[in-house]
């Protein structure tokens, strides 16, 4: 029948569909079991374990870190690295408006999945099959797999590949880290570019902040970067940088980070930034830190310190923590002081008086020869000549082309950063910078031997010869406390003793002859009775003479000081002259031997670096002081009561006010001991400023001894151009309560010790 048969074949045609139906239900719940383990299969077919990190390797990811230097008073003061500029940061120091761009914008499931989202994995792989860009949206752990441990590979096949490692990598980061730790390692893992790598650095370059203090739009400005921080980089691309922190805000918003009100008013912020790139020499304290540097490579030179796999540590790389015993306060009132005056006073008066030399800047009495010989010499240390040197040119024709003007960057003072470009040779450009005066300051603690405050000159970046530590000039009359301390712990005078203001000569063997030699001027000797306290103050070269002669003309004692303060053996020679410092010696050995007696006569040798810490802050090295007692508690203080006399101290024959400091009490009236020192023709000014916590030294000079101030300039004295210096320093750290030193006197030697020489003719420590 008809009807019949078309029944049949309804009900066939039914049951076919229902059979194709089955049979689908039945493969995808088979390609829905199957698909994970042939998916596994093929990422270990993929990717070799040998091809993945170790599990120890996941846990101990290396990766360059800049080591950190740190005041005493906990501030970062520099780091020191090659290639990457990180510092990495705890989940802790992070801002929670970083976390949460982050977590808007690159991983919304982040604290929900276990590596991999599944949501995305689709996307992922169809993208990465059909050569599209819908496959990206990875985790915060996959790109932190791919940011440690991969490199962009060239091919599909590569980029497939690397994606299943990356899975791989996700998985195991997982198990290894919480999640927390997993956004401190993405954050500090990345390159924001402008020497920024990691979000300190970021936060430090781009807004001069640190990581916990961002506000909400600068972390949408930081987070947006990881897109492309070349096309998003607030300094190069302000406007993309823009459009894209308006995406990450409106993922904030999204994802109830924000509320409405919140974006509307942060969408329309300028960026706001406050630039601050990062170098290695640039903010406080250039020249300690490159001393650091240096000591700390010594430091690590020890075989005793080594890297749990054995290897010595990098100070480049290994993220060492140093923690020195510099202030930050003290440091930066030092580099202002010195600043200050260099800047406002003494450059010019110093271009004043050279201006009509015939040799500008060389003194009149400095021939041509002796100049062109100087100008050579300071030619053949310069980059340029290096270069043309290689490049096969003589000795004459180089002269000839550094005489030849060109576009060339200058210091100057009155500019903006210190800095101009003109049109000038390389010649001149040796002169001009040789008339700028170089300045340097140290402070110690003399119960210590810490550093505290360290300027080797005027700016790091034109002049970085260090005149604390590696510049020695001549002493001056600060070598004279030590003649005296010599001859009164020898018992050879008491602070008490007099002498008549008369002519001193001292006779000096020189092979078979003997010469005289009569330090002073005739015009100084008016026969009147002076007590060598007075003498002290007023920095008189005849009875310092005087007591040379008393202990043999050789001053043997105060070389025997100096080497057991551990300058070397033959450094200085046993000879008259040396009592009135016709010896060369660097700041800080001279700044830490008047520390000495500000002690009681105990040397603390200068400290520098506390201890330092690895990365993990296991402590690798700690400071130990080295202590010697140089002189008597009695003696040391004794000079140091002398010393006090230079910011005025009347002679009891004749009532004459005297004392070199006197302009001391132009900044405070606290007890001070105090020397000055001037060089032959004024070559070199020093002032050394003694209180019982905090013992300092400034010099003061050119980078030639051939520079100088003339005789009718007046000016070419310690007590006129280092002791303002340290006057105006002195005067800051005095007003900053935070700064914990006594304000008081020195206190005298223990009871039990022998008592105190006090003249009874006069009250030499009264201030006029």
């Amino acid at each position: 029948m008809p009807g019949k048969k078309s029944k049949n074949k309804t009900s066939g045609k039914k049951n076919s569909s229902l059979r194709r139906f089955r049979k689908t239900i039945i493969y995808t719940i088979w390609l829905l079991f199957l698909f994970p383990v042939l998916l596994v299969s093929l990422m270990l077919v993929a990717v070799p374990e040998d091809d993945l990190p170790t599990l120890e390797q996941l846990e101990n990811p290396r990766s360059d870190e800049a080591t950190l230097l740190y005041s005493e008073d906990g501030k970062v003061i520099g780091k020191f690295y090659l290639a990457a500029n990180r510092t990495k940061v705890k989940f802790h120091e992070i801002s929670p408006h970083l976390v949460n761009a982050l977590i808007a914008t690159e991983d919304e499931r982040f604290y929900t999945h276990a590596g991999v989202d599944a949501n995305a994995l689709g996307r992922a792989v169809g993208g990465l099959i059909v050569g599209s860009n819908r496959g990206g949206a990875s985790t915060i752990s996959q790109q932190l797999a791919k940011m440690m441990f991969h490199e962009k590979p060239p091919t599909k096949w590569g980029r497939i590949k690397q994606k299943f490692a990356e899975w791989i990598i996700a998985a195991r980061i997982e198990r290894s880290y919480t999640k927390n730790e997993i956004i401190a390692m993405y954050f500090n893992q990345f390159d924001y570019m402008h020497t920024a790598v990691g979000i300190h650095s970021a936060c430090k370059v781009y807004f001069n902040t640190t990581p916990d203090r961002v506000n909400e739009e600068q972390a949408a400005t930081l987070v947006g970067m990881f897109k492309n921080p070349i096309i998003y980089n607030p300094k190069s691309n302000p406007e993309n940088a823009i459009h894209r922190r308006m995406v990450v805000l409106k993922q904030m918003q999204k994802n109830k980070f924000l509320t409405q009100e919140q974006y509307d008013s942060l969408r329309g912020l300028p960026l706001n930034l406050d630039y601050k790139p990062e170098f290695q020499y640039s903010g406080l304290a250039p020249y300690f830190r490159d001393y650091i540097r240096h000591e700390v490579k010594n430091i690590l030179d020890n075989p005793k310190i080594r890297r749990s796999d054995g290897k010595k540590y990098n100070i480049y790389n290994d993220g060492l923590r140093i923690y020195t015993t510099l202030d930050s306060r003290m440091q930066t009132y030092a580099e202002e002081s010195l600043e200050k005056y260099l800047k406002e006073n003494l450059q010019k008066a110093f271009d004043k008086d050279i201006g009509k030399n015939t040799h500008k800047p060389f003194a009149n009495s400095i021939s041509k020869q002796v100049v062109d010989r100087v100008m050579i010499s300071a030619m053949k240390q310069s980059n340029r000549y290096r270069i043309l040197k290689e490049e096969g040119l003589s000795d004459k024709e180089i002269e000839r082309v550094f005489k030849i003007p060109t576009t060339i960057k200058i210091f100057d003072w009155k500019e903006p950063g210190y800095e101009k470009e003109v049109e000038m040779s390389p010649w001149d450009s040796i002169k001009y910078h040789k008339a700028i005066l170089r300045a340097s300051i140290v402070s110690i603690d003399p119960h210590t031997g810490f550093v505290k405050a360290w300027v080797g000159g005027p700016y790091h970046k034109y002049f970085k010869y260090d005149m604390v530590a590696q510049g020695r000039r001549q002493a001056g009359s600060t070598m004279k406390p030590f003649v005296y301390a010599t001859a009164i712990r020898d018992e050879v005078i008491t602070p008490c003793t007099t002498f008549p203001n008369n002519k001193e000569c001292i006779d000096i063997p020189y092979g078979s002859e003997v010469k005289t030699w009569c330090p002073g001027g005739e015009k100084e000797y008016d026969g009147v009775s002076t007590p060598v306290y007075f003498a002290l103050a007023q920095s008189m070269n005849n009875i310092t003479a005087k007591i040379i002669n008393m202990q043999g003309g050789t001053n043997s004692g105060v070389v025997k000081l100096f080497e057991d303060m551990g300058m070397e053996k033959g450094r200085l020679e046993p000879v008259p002259s040396l009592g009135l410092g016709v010896c060369d010696v660097s700041l800080l050995e001279m700044t830490g031997a008047q520390a000495m007696l500000a002690n009681m006569g105990i040397y603390n040798t200068p400290i520098t670096v506390l201890r330092i810490e690895d990365r993990n802050g296991k402590v690798i090295y700690d400071a130990s002081m080295q202590v010697k007692e140089i002189l008597d508690g009695e003696t040391a203080y004794e000079v140091v009561k002398m010393m006090k006399g230079a910011t005025g101290v009347r002679r009891p024959a004749d009532g004459k006010i005297g004392g070199t400091a006197g302009r001391v009490r132009n900044y405070f009236s606290a007890p001070v001991a105090c020397k000055t020192g001037t060089t032959q023709n004024g070559s070199d000014a020093w002032f050394m400023g003694l209180t019982p916590d905090l013992v300092t030294g400034v010099w003061v000079g050119a980078e030639d001894m051939s520079v100088r101030f003339s005789e009718r300039s007046g000016m070419g004295y310690g007590g006129k151009m280092a002791l303002p210096i340290w006057g105006l320093y002195m005067k800051k750290v005095y007003a900053d309560p935070a700064i914990k030193i006594r304000r008081g006197d020195f206190e005298p030697p223990a009871p039990q010790l022998s008592p105190v020489i006090n003249c009874s003719d006069t009250e030499h420590l009264r201030w006029f």
